[in-house]
């Protein structure tokens, strides 16, 4: 997922996918879901899923029957989440059931209780106008001017799933389950869904039309979604089973736009596995995005605009087919081996034109951005959505995955990858599963998984170099501090040229203390020593000549806000700068200025009371021009 109308704001932000950011809510934060983790005894088997879409009245008229197993002796009763749309009745095959709906959980009574193993179908009918985040939001349902979408993640609700808001459901990403839609909307206009379109039928009598589609394999809720718009339906020129649904006036832009689909599929068949679904693949076009929906990925409208600078996107989401909708993590906290393989695919989808333009790509587009974002918190287990979709989900995690692939080797590195897939595709994993595979082709990771995945930030290396003449040799001395603010020690081989006037040789230190030293003798007067020439360590450093951003001098990611999201107000903590007066200003998504403030030395709160509620830029300078930019959602 990629909610890529963030790229628009003047300040820096990530390039992938993330581009996924805490949203405003239009109910109160984490209201949503509450209850979605609780224990449950049932396995969804199916949803088959009809809606009538009013676009003149933004209402949606709904059935929806849920088959399901029992997963106990004994089921008597199940909960199912479903936002905002009010439920007017429940039944089985053999008439009426009794239910009960309160805030967002709908609870039902079934006929009789069911044995474990033994299967049960209720079908709810609902109706009403269903939820979205709000202006500004991401996930939900939405009508807009020409395009009526669900999106099933939300950015800012905690667990983000949000299936709930057009089909009672368990909204957990752990339940997959069979789908089938059928939509019925105003007959000018043309409804895409999950899965193959099995039927398209004309209502005259009422002027509608009705689409079924059937998604046979198993998905997560969150991957479930449809849209309508006057689309036209394109056809990929070489493989006939993907397909483009986009606004008619926009088909020359878009066959310029997705000129190179058909060759990602190429490339992430041979470099993954072949595609994993029966059904079709897509893109389809829609003001928000971009969003991995199985079988068809939303893309942003402005995307489609007759070149291929979006090619990056377009990888990123393709890959999610893999990456998050086949093989998926089994908890959220575990979110970057969807989002982190996913910001990766895009490097290797670089690579596909070469070595020179996978390094470009990594360092440019993925390291730097990350290491330019402030962000010191781990990989996995993230506190808040804004960590959730952040830098350290996206392009820290796909730093971690080109890292490892240096230390293991390409042989180990795609070895690992394959049985990855083929053990847990169409289930579940989780960070420990992947390190395990990684283990069983190369050997012990945990120094590694420790330290990079589950430890903070990055390491920031304090360097100085020394050579002495020994004889015909030459004693080159490497003394290193790791300098960073987090508690984390980094382990990690890092790689040191030393170069001469005529030769050069390529040494390796194993780094795993705080403070090192080690000599390496060379045949040569060196001249100078480049830092990880190649750019395989996510760091900075404080005395390398190459152009990685350097850490300012009261160090680097210390900006935090507490509390965030805020109400009223919220207070400045930056390390290191606390004795410093400081310029701030918040920014919306557009890049406008809302309101900036001149904080005096020890003054740090920052009074929000007229800072309507969304996701904005907070931009903090002091002194020495040092700035840093974080996110701030105003609630």
């Amino acid at each position: 997922m990629i909610a890529l109308f963030l790229s628009i704001v003047a300040a820096p932000m990530p390039g992938p996918d993330m581009c996924a950011l805490a949203r405003p809510l239009s109910a109160p934060y984490c209201n949503l879901l509450q209850e979605t983790d609780t224990p449950h005894d049932f396995d969804v088997q199916h949803y088959d899923v009809s809606i009538e879409v009013f676009p003149a009245t933004e209402i949606l008229e709904c059935t929806t029957g849920v088959t399901f197993e029992s997963t106990i002796a004994g089921l008597s009763e199940i909960r199912l989440d479903l936002v905002q749309l009010e439920v007017s009745s429940v039944s089985d095959g053999s008439g009426p059931l009794t239910w009960s709906q309160i805030g967002d959980s709908l609870f039902i009574q079934l006929r009789s209780p069911l044995n474990q193993g033994e299967t049960g179908t209720v079908t709810v009918e609902y109706s009403g106008t269903p939820w979205n985040e709000g202006p500004g939001g991401f996930g939900g349902f939405f009508f807009s001017a020409y395009v009526y979408y669900h999106m099933g993640v939300g950015i800012n609700t905690d667990p983000p799933s949000l299936g709930r808001v057009i089909f009672p459901c368990w909204d957990h990403l752990a339940d997959k389950a069979s789908f089938e839609f059928h939509i019925t909307v105003p007959d000018t206009l043309y409804a895409v869904a999950n899965g193959d379109l099995v039927l398209k039928r004309d209502n005259p009598t009422d002027a509608t039309t009705t689409f079924h589609w059937d998604q046979p394999q198993p998905m997560s809720t969150y991957l479930a979604a449809f849209s309508v718009s006057d689309y036209t339906v394109l056809q990929d020129s070489t493989y006939d089973w993907i397909y483009y649904f986009v606004y008619p006036w926009e088909v020359d832009d878009a066959l310029g736009s997705f000129q190179n689909v058909n060759l990602m599929m190429d490339r992430f068949e041979s470099v993954y596995a072949p595609y994993p679904w029966d059904t079709k693949f897509s893109y389809v076009e829609t003001p928000m995005g971009d969003m991995e929906h199985l079988t068809e990925v939303y893309h942003i409208a402005y995307a489609v605009n007759g070149n291929t600078n979006f090619d990056w996107l377009l990888a990123h989401e393709m890959s999610h087919h893999w990456w998050g909708d086949c093989v998926t993590e089994a908890d959220w906290n575990d979110v970057w081996l969807s989002e982190g393989f996913a910001t990766y695919s895009e490097a290797i989808w670089a690579e596909s034109y070469g070595q020179a333009s996978y390094d470009d790509y990594m360092l440019n587009d993925i390291m730097i951005p990350y290491l330019n974002s402030g962000e010191l918190f781990p990989m996995t287990n993230p506190t808040t959505p804004s960590e959730m979709w952040s830098y350290t989900t996206y392009q820290k995690g796909a730093s971690v995955l080109h890292m490892l692939r240096h230390i293991i080797g390409d042989q180990d590195f795609f070895d690992a990858y394959d049985t990855y897939f083929q053990h847990h595709a169409y289930f579940l994993a989780t960070t420990d599963d992947f390190r395990d595979h990684v283990e069983a082709e190369y050997g012990d990771i945990d120094w590694f998984i420790d330290t990079w995945v589950h430890g903070w930030g990055y390491p920031v290396y304090d360097i100085d170099y020394s050579w002495v003449q020994s004889g015909p040799e030459w004693d080159v001395t490497v003394d290193l501090q790791q300098v960073q603010w987090t508690p984390t020690i980094f382990t990690m081989p890092l790689e040191f040229l030393i170069i001469g006037s005529s030769q050069d040789s390529l040494v390796v230190m194993w780094n795993d203390q705080a403070v090192q030293s080690e000599v390496f003798q060379v045949p040569f007067e060196p001249v100078s020593v480049d830092f990880d020439p190649g750019h395989y360590v996510l760091a900075t450093h404080l005395t390398g000549i190459d152009e990685r951003p350097q850490p300012p001098p009261y160090g680097t990611g210390t900006l935090h806000l507490a509390p965030n999201p805020a109400a009223g107000s919220t207070e400045i903590i930056w390390s290191g700068m606390e004795d410093s007066p400081l310029e701030a200003g918040i920014y919306d998504l557009s890049g406008r200025m809302v309101q900036g403030w001149s904080l005096s030395t020890g003054e740090r709160e920052l009074d929000l009371a007229l800072v309507p509620s969304g996701l904005y830029l907070l931009l903090v300078s002091g002194d020495g021009g040092i700035r840093q930019t974080t996110k701030l959602i105003v609630r």
